[in-house]
């Protein structure tokens, strides 16, 4: 799992959450507080089995609640969530993950 931000113009940041996580993990809080819309890009890959992906925010980067979550089940794939709220913090975690990769890119703009 990997976290970082890295500024590419300004009012712009995009963080790695989970960088192919093959079991189920809870992404670290990326810090989104200065930016209005935030996308969060999931990629699944290699995938018999079954895995969730869940969206969260939070006021704090320790309560989290539940925006989005959708269940791949022995398929691939690749989604993308916009939001034009404004979120503290925002993660992505794994749930019920067997036989696949995720990885989840969150990005935002002011």
């Amino acid at each position: 799992m990997v976290t970082h931000r890295s500024v590419e113009r300004p009012g712009t940041y995009s963080g790695v959450d989970l960088s192919s996580v093959t079991e189920a993990t809870d992404g670290s809080g990326v810090h989104t507080e200065d930016f209005k819309s935030n996308t969060v890009f999931i990629e699944v890959t290699g995938n018999s089995g079954a895995v969730t992906v869940n969206i969260e925010a939070s006021p704090d980067n320790s309560t989290w609640y539940s925006l989005d979550s959708k269940t791949y089940t022995a398929a691939n794939g690749k989604d993308v969530y916009s939001y034009n709220d404004h979120f503290p913090y925002m993660r992505t975690t794994t749930t019920t993950q067997s036989d696949s990769t995720v990885e989840t890119t969150i990005v935002g703009k002011s």
